[in-house]
Parts: structure tokens; sequence; C-alpha cells
């Protein structure tokens, strides 16, 4: 019964709250532009394409046939369903030799994502543009600092036929959630976004580096309204989100490198932070084998593994959920799949003829 109740308060706190919140991820290396605007060029190389895919799944409980009642316990059968949760993105960015000044360049690219919570209930999409100017600190290019923005739309929707109320749960009586007008179980909006931020790269000798980065989205009021016949209209505002992270990769032994990294992200009230132990071992010139450990605060210890092979990148990370969510999920998080790839363009050169003198 505990945990009938506890699914009841998520699927309430799902229309209030969730809805306003963004997304995370393990794995951010494989979604950089998504934390913040400023990563947009952060590579060496012409063009750079990441995919990254998350599923979380989650079982809840389901009243069985109707009438179908426990003599011992006087309460509906339930069985156990696994719904899923997945959030697929996209991100393109690409390098360009425009600058004030000797070093500098500029960056541009397009970052999409798109959320769907359960059955389709809830569903979020991203379409975002990205532009960053980096400035080289010194002639060597060892300390850059670098300013980015995003402009673009995001858009939610929510199906009110999938989503289980009190009534359903508790008396198996269809009850679907109205979420609109004249008793219209839909829902969508749409809200025009802005993102900006800031990163500082420096080298620290001859094989370190460290990176630091402060984000800032959602920077443009928005708000949406559901409204619900049953009871009352809910107003859900767009908090801004406040991203910041730590980054030092160092050289500790001849091919093995050590990478400790820090996320953290706050918005409305609400916080994340994200602690992670990178480690990269060279297997040969053109590959290695990179594994990590992970924590997210009060929430999952998470798991990471990978190859770099080239300009290729491929990556996995699994969640295993150590919070009181784990009675709902039998502790199984999330899973991760990342790859990205840089290209190189390769320039003709541009010889200007030389007319000779035939007399000579």
């Amino acid at each position: 019964m505990r945990k009938i109740l506890f699914l009841c308060c998520i699927c309430l706190l799902s229309i209030t709250n969730i809805l306003s919140q963004d997304e995370h991820f393990t794995r951010y290396d494989f979604t950089p532009t998504f934390f913040n605007p400023a990563n947009t060029g952060n590579f060496y190389g012409s063009y750079r394409i990441g995919v990254l895919y998350r599923e979380q799944a989650r079982t809840w409980f389901k009243a069985e046939d109707q009438g179908s009642i426990n003599p011992d316990t006087n309460q509906p059968f339930f069985k156990p369903v696994s719904s899923t949760y997945t959030t697929p993105t996209l991100f393109i960015d690409a390098n360009f030799g425009l600058g004030f000044s000797a070093g500098d360049w500029s960056s541009f690219g397009l970052t999409m994502l798109s959320d769907k919570s359960g059955d389709g209930a809830l569903s979020n999409s991203s379409y975002m543009l990205n532009a960053a100017y980096h400035w080289s600190l010194n002639k060597k290019g060892g300390n850059v600092l670098t300013i980015g923005a995003q402009y673009g739309r995001n858009s939610i929707a929510v199906d009110g036929n999938n989503l289980n109320t009190e009534t359903e749960f508790l008396n198996q009586v269809l009850d679907p959630l109205q979420l609109g007008v004249d008793g219209k179980s839909e829902f969508n909006t749409s809200y025009s976004d802005v993102n900006v931020g800031v990163t500082l790269v420096s080298k620290i000798g001859k094989t370190s580096k460290l990176e630091l980065g402060a984000a800032v989205g959602h920077l443009l009021p928005s708000s949406f309204e559901i409204q619900n016949d049953s009871i009352a209209n809910i107003e859900n505002n767009i908090d801004p989100r406040i991203n910041v992270n730590a980054r030092l990769r160092f050289l500790a032994t001849d091919g093995i490198a050590l990478e400790p990294v820090i996320y953290y992200s706050t918005a409305g009230g609400a916080s994340n932070l994200q602690i992670q132990f990178n480690s990269a071992f060279r297997l040969n010139e053109n590959s290695a084998f990179t594994a990590g450990l992970g924590y997210r605060l009060g929430d999952a210890a998470q798991i990471l593994v990978g190859m770099n092979y080239g300009l290729w990148k491929v990556g996995i990370g699994y969640d295993m959920t150590v919070s009181s969510a784990a009675d709902a999920n039998s502790s199984v998080g999330g899973y991760e799949l990342g790859i990205s790839r840089i290209i190189f363009r390769n320039k003709k050169p541009q010889i200007d003829p030389i007319l000779l003198c035939p007399k000579l």
C-alpha cells in the first residue's frame, strides 16, 4: 500500500513540478552544449557531432481486471508494470577562423533534445542554435576564455489519457485527467528560450589542463498554465537554471590519464551535485580504454566505461539508484549510450600564379 501511495504522489508532482524541470545526464561529456553553450567549439578540429541516448525504466503498479479484489486486504490487486523514460540528444558544432585577433576563433552549432516520460504522457523537445567566441589569452593558446549563447524553442506536451489518477489506482474506475477546457485530456505549449555561458580552459604545465565553466539557462521569463476542470488551474513557471562545472585532466603515468569532474545545477530551489572520477588507459597510438565512477548526491551511484579510437569516442553510463526511489525502480536507475566524432577539414592550398617573362 505504501508503494501505491508513493506512486500516486509522483503522478501529482509530475504535473506541478516536473514540467518545469530540465533533464539531467550522467555522461555530460556527450552533450556538452546542453550543459553550457560556451562548450560550443571547445575541441581541436573542424567539426564535431555527438549523440547521447538515455533510458530510465520505472516500475509502477496498475490495478488488474475490474472488480478484482484481494479478500485479505479488501483492496484491488495490483500488478507491476514497467514504464520507460527515454531522452535522445544530438549536437553538432563547427569551428571557424573568425576572430578579432590572432589565435581567436568563432564556433556555431545546433543542440536538439527529445524527452518522453512514461507511456508518452509527458514529452519535452528542444531545438537550440549555438554560438561561441573564443579569446586566446596568450600567444601559445594555453589559456582560452569562451563566451557562448543559445537561442531556440522548447515544446511541452502532456497526454492525460496516459496518466493514472488516485481514483484509478484505488477504485479501478476510469478517470482520465482533464488538462484543458471542455474536458480535454491533452495539453501542449511552446516558448522561446535563451541560455548563456562562459568557460575558461587553462593548461597547467605540459600534461595537465583545467576547465572551469558556468552557465545560466532560461533567461527569458516563461510560464504556462494547465487548465484542469476538476480542480484548479495549475501555473508552471520556467525557473532560471544555473550550471557550474570543473574538470581537471592530467597524466598520472605514461599511458594513464586521470580526470576528476564536478557538475552542479540549481533551479527553482532544487539542486543537483554530481562528482565523477574518470580514467583513460592507452592501448596503442590510436586507442584508449576509459573507465570511471561517479555519484549524484542523494540519488544514484554511477559506473562509466568507454573507448576512444582515433577521432571516435564511445561511452556507456549506468545509474544505480540509492535513494528512496529504489523502492519503485528496484535500484535500476538509467542507462546511457553516447557516441561522438571529430572531423578535420583539409583545405587545399591556394597558390598565386607566377607569370614568367619569356625574354628572361
